[in-house]
């Protein structure tokens, strides 16, 4: 729950730093200045030029292009008949990468006042000894610039998966959390710019515990075999010196020395040593641009000791290389997102050295960046025909949603005692982060076969939640041919079993005529519990101007397969407002709920809600 309130309170901030990012972009955007080599001998003929005052804003002829969009005045450049559409994207969208690991920090720095935030995931590819989905270390990171040659950053952090193997035959809890301060701070750069030298540093605050009270052993005592659980604070920090080279236009090279700070005992029940301690590490890295927007980065470090960074279910500690290799897409001016394979566990400088507890398995790591103070894509206005679809299907969603700033909220409660909430706040025109919480009420399965999903996933009166992201892949608006967007979201049960599962689709709507849309979407279920892949189909009918007629279907793809049908009614009774009735065999409106069949139908209502 505590993740839960940090990212609530985290989507929030982001309408604030929407305004404080656009006066951030109308203070320095455009700063640098760029030195061009004029011809001599090319006439330069300026008595055609045609000077008009812009007010020094540098963003006027971007507006007024953009303007002319909305009153359709440029009848040429925006006949779909004549030419294609152009949207708006100015601005560059490679960002400089400020990182490979936290442990290993490269040579490029953020402008002066400007800042990235992003949210980082690291898991192992099952949940070990614990079940579920996964092994998960959350992160949030905040960067500033407190000038373009020195860099704030603020890393937050938490684990509370038990051991990943057994210890001793039995299923140990344990928890990491830290806070981290870090700087860095430009040293050398050469003439050419090929060659650069930095200092990085971090002071952390890290939180580490084991075992239970009355119930399981901490694995930090080693004297007794007394149950009890042992918490410890402790401050360690890092030091690092990264050199970077410039191959090419493309290839990037670094070399990073470092040492990290960690105490090799922790409490008074030890014999010996029981914990990591300090390491000298050298690391290397590569960044390869595929393209302006898409590099692929990997990264190599060798742990020197004196102490260790990863120990195994005997307790016994070892010493093992890191390893990533994986890739960065900006997606535009303001959304990048990260994917790569480590088997580097922590998220903060200090301790991204370390494996994951007990053990040393290969991880996935997936982390998004935001960077509110530059441009968004922009597209042409949505047509009045969809504005309905903004808010989204039901048991089929649709792969459309509200542009940038927009906060997307519906309550849905039917007469069984189902009753769910849904938050969206749109971080670009092009991404979308969710937050869903609710509960599932006398479910029924009609396939026996899921009895064990329904057990874990829909137990009566149990609490769940889930949190992702949609991202727009593409959209009629910048000329596409149709609306597709990928969705994912990683949920939990909060019942006694407290499984967590992850949730994808990958969503297409097709705008067949003026009263037609069809949505379709393939679907997985990814849990300890169970897999169940899924086809949803679904349809919106403009009745009216105001209304809506919505039917859905999906099936599990698998033998026994639940069909669940919904028809809904959709009725918009203010510019962002609308409210669903319908009549549907789903368990529920939910992820897991989409994709399995009641034995009885239900009525049911959403209130939904745009501002």
């Amino acid at each position: 729950m505590r993740l839960i309130f940090y990212l609530f309170v985290f989507s929030q901030l982001f309408n604030l730093l929407d305004v404080f990012a656009e006066k951030i972009n109308k203070e320095q955007n455009d700063q640098k200045i760029k030195w061009e080599r004029i011809d001599d001998k090319k006439s330069n003929n300026l008595k055609n030029i045609i000077w008009k005052s812009y007010n020094d804003d540098e963003i006027y002829f971007e507006r007024k292009n953009y303007n002319n969009i909305e009153n359709n005045l440029d009848k040429k450049l925006f006949n779909k008949k004549t030419e294609k559409t152009k949207f708006i994207n100015q601005q560059e969208n490679n960002q400089e990468l400020l990182e490979i690991l936290p442990h290993i920090p490269l040579n490029n720095f953020l402008d002066s006042g400007d800042f990235i935030l992003s949210s980082n995931l690291v898991s192992a590819f099952s949940g070990g000894a614990g079940g579920g989905t996964g092994h998960q270390n959350y992160g949030l990171k905040f960067h500033y610039g407190l000038s373009d040659y020195s860099l704030f950053s603020l890393y937050l952090s938490e684990t509370d998966d038990p051991l990943y193997n057994l210890i001793n035959g039995e299923l140990i809890p344990n928890n990491w959390a830290s806070i981290a301060l870090a700087y860095k701070n430009q040293i050398f750069k050469s003439e050419d710019s090929k060659n650069s030298l930095s200092f990085s540093s971090s002071l952390e605050y890290w939180v580490v515990s084991s075992g239970e009270d009355g119930k399981k052993k901490s694995i930090y005592n080693e004297t007794d075999n007394s149950f009890g659980h042992d918490r410890y604070e402790k401050f360690i920090y890092s030091f690092s010196f990264p050199f970077t080279r410039q191959l090419n236009n493309q290839i990037k090279f670094s070399i990073v020395p470092g040492m990290t700070f960690i105490p090799d005992k922790l409490g008074d029940k030890n014999i010996g040593k029981n914990f990591y301690g300090n390491n000298y590490f050298l690391a290397s890295g590569i960044n390869f641009d595929i393209a302006n927007n898409f590099q692929l980065i990997g990264s190599y470090t060798n742990i020197v000791g004196p102490g260790d960074n990863s120990f195994d279910e005997k307790l016994k500690f070892h010493r093992n290389s890191i390893y990533s290799y994986g890739f960065n897409w900006d997606v535009n001016p303001i959304i990048g997102i990260e994917g790569k394979i480590t088997n580097g566990y922590g998220i903060t400088p200090s301790t991204s050295l370390l494996t994951i507890p007990s053990d040393n398995k290969p991880l996935y790591f997936l982390g998004g960046k935001y960077k509110p103070s530059l441009i968004d894509t922009q597209f042409v206005p949505l047509e009045k025909e969809n504005k309905l679809l903004l808010f989204g299907g039901l048991t089929v969603n649709n792969a459309l949603f509200p542009e940038r700033g927009i906060s997307q909220i519906n309550f849905n409660y039917d007469e069984q005692g189902n009753l769910f909430a849904f938050y969206g706040y749109s971080l670009s025109n092009l991404f979308q982060l969710e937050l869903s919480t609710g509960s599932f009420n006398d479910t029924n399965l009609i396939n026996k076969d899921n009895s064990s999903l329904q057990s874990v996933y829909l137990n009566e009166n149990t609490f769940n939640y889930r949190f992702g992201a949609k991202l727009l892949l593409f959209s009629p608006q910048k000329n596409d041919l149709f609306w597709m967007t990928l969705r994912t979201s990683l949920g939990r049960n909060e019942g006694a079993n407290h499984q967590g599962y992850m949730f994808s689709e990958l969503i297409n709507t097709f705008r067949v005529n003026k009263w037609l849309v069809l949505n379709i979407s393939p679907k997985y279920f990814f849990s300890g519990v169970e897999n169940v892949g899924a086809l949803g189909i679904s349809s919106n009918i403009n009745l009216l101007e105001n209304l809506q007629f919505i039917p859905e279907i999906n099936t599990s793809l698998k033998n026994n397969s639940d069909l669940n049908t919904t028809y809904a009614f959709r009725y918009s009774y203010g510019k962002d407002k609308s409210v669903d009735l319908y009549y549907s065999n789903a368990p529920g409106i939910q992820d897991i709920g989409q994709i399995l069949e009641n034995k009885e139908f239900r009525f049911g209502m959403r209130l939904n809600f745009l501002y």
